[in-house]
């Protein structure tokens, strides 16, 4: 398809030929890039496939539009990655998604575990995942992907622990472990199609954490002999598992 502004649509807003675009990204088209009738944009419906479509109309709130063709995004990855970040502290998570959903993980599970220094007001958490879900958005429109990932949360770390047998393997990243890094247990799973990754906060996992993700099936990995940042943790395991998995970058 090509390269056209890309934009992000409620797929119940594409009814055969027509297209409706409402609230922000409306007033992004029409006040900001100042696209009007006549010029052509891609609409993406989040469920993997890209719309060539045609302005036809344009109001304060709303654009209308003609879906002149669409196909199923190429750049979309096989691999269901889902990264269990523990909440880090200042607006590191914002760079952590930003950058992960640049890469094409599927799925973001935002933990509150022990060490954790960063206290999110439970009035906030709402805002802060709707602030989340609009950064995985724009980064999945900018770099030509076409599935925005999911961002769920807050879990508490056994809440997260229910959740690791959904995945082929889940993966801890823990500076305690000396011997399986990412490359051993990943050929030990070769075939894996759903993969989680845990990342701690700040301040590690506690052993206790460590123990309970291990007996719900998890295999702990070393990063390496250096100790990370946690963001700097986050984003090179996920693409080194993306490497691994599907050959990119």
């Amino acid at each position: 398809m090509p390269n056209h502004r890309r934009f992000f649509i409620d797929p119940n807003n594409i009814d055969g030929s027509d297209a409706l675009i409402t609230g922000e990204t409306a007033r992004q088209i029409t006040k900001v890039l100042r696209l009007k009738e006549g010029d052509v944009i891609c609409l993406l419906d989040g469920l993997g496939n890209e719309h060539s479509a045609l302005i036809t109309s344009t109001s304060k709130d709303h654009v209308a539009a003609r879906i002149l063709g669409a196909n199923t995004c190429s750049r979309e990855l096989e691999t269901e990655l889902t990264l269990a970040i523990c909440l880090p502290k200042s607006d590191k998570l914002d760079l952590i998604v930003q950058k992960c959903s640049e890469l094409g993980i599927s799925r973001y599970v935002i933990v509150n575990s022990e060490r954790v220094i960063a206290k999110l007001d439970e009035t906030k958490v709402a805002e802060r995942l709707a602030r989340w879900r609009k950064i995985a958005c724009e980064a999945v429109e900018q770099c030509g992907g076409a599935r925005v990932p999911e961002v769920n949360g807050i879990l508490s770390f056994s809440a997260l622990t229910t959740e690791i047998a959904k995945n082929d393997i889940a993966l801890v990243a823990w500076e305690e472990e000396k011997s399986v890094g990412l490359k051993k247990a990943l050929n030990a799973n070769a075939g894996a199609k759903s993969v989680m990754l845990i990342v701690g906060p700040e301040g590690g996992l506690t052993e206790s954490e460590v123990e309970s993700a291990k007996s719900a099936g998890a295999v702990c990995v070393t990063l390496g002999r250096r100790i990370l940042r946690a963001e700097t943790a986050a984003i090179a395991a996920c693409a080194a598992i993306l490497y691994e998995l599907e050959g990119e970058l």
